[in-house]
């Protein structure tokens, strides 16, 4: 049976989901007008968004390709 994907909040601008050993990331960084939510995946930064649902739309499909 395929693992779940299981949200986490570690903080208020920093959540991820693991599904089994996939891990991603993703992070509000604050910059004015050039904030966004950053989507990581394997350390590595994939993609960067305005909205959060789109980041986490992002990051849920990352965690759970090909499983």
């Amino acid at each position: 049976m395929p693992a779940k994907p299981v949200w986490t909040k570690i903080s208020p601008r920093h959540f991820r989901v693991q599904n089994g050993a996939r891990r991603v990331d993703i992070t509000y960084e604050g910059a004015g007008f050039q904030s966004a939510w950053s989507v990581y995946a394997g350390g590595k930064l994939v993609n960067r968004h305005p909205g959060f649902l789109d980041a986490r739309g992002l990051a849920l499909k990352l965690a759970t390709e090909n499983t």
